[in-house]
């Protein structure tokens, strides 16, 4: 998992350029005004459901996902938005790209997310869950390339 600073939500080092595996360590709070970027693992996913003007991405995610999304790892984002952290167990490749619904999709070490709870971010990944096959053809009906 790749991690860097960001102030104002832009990166502070050109953050693809860093090897796969580096991580930052920061003890303690991090420097006022800045926040830390975290880019998913291989295997990890986030949905990113944002709520801007008059877009809530909330309207657009069936309840049953949803309510699989709670059970994974997540937290809200400074817009009452919230990530959610899944394993994903698709068969196909998902895209990094926002879907114009309010939801986006960061996909391993192609994209990255801001971290906004206070722990480390590699003492949570332990309650990342894998996604069902239900969970798999609703982001695949979004973010698939085919």
């Amino acid at each position: 998992m790749k991690s860097f600073l960001l102030k104002e939500k832009k990166p502070l080092i050109k953050w693809a350029m860093l090897p796969h595996g580096v991580y930052f360590e920061f003890k303690g709070k991090l420097p006022s005004s800045y926040s830390l970027a975290v880019c998913p693992s291989a295997h990890h996913i986030v949905v990113d459901v944002d709520r801007h003007g008059k877009i809530d991405g909330f309207d657009n995610v069936p309840l049953h996902i949803l309510e699989e999304l709670q059970k994974s790892l997540n937290y809200p984002t400074k817009n009452n938005g919230r990530h959610f952290w899944l394993e994903s167990t698709s068969k196909k490749e998902l895209a990094n790209k926002a879907s114009g619904l309010g939801i986006d999709l960061r996909v391993g070490n192609k994209g990255y997310v801001v971290w906004y709870p206070e722990e480390d971010p590699r003492d949570c990944m332990e309650l990342v869950k894998k996604s069902s096959v239900q969970m798999n053809d609703w982001l695949e009906s979004l973010f698939s390339y085919c």
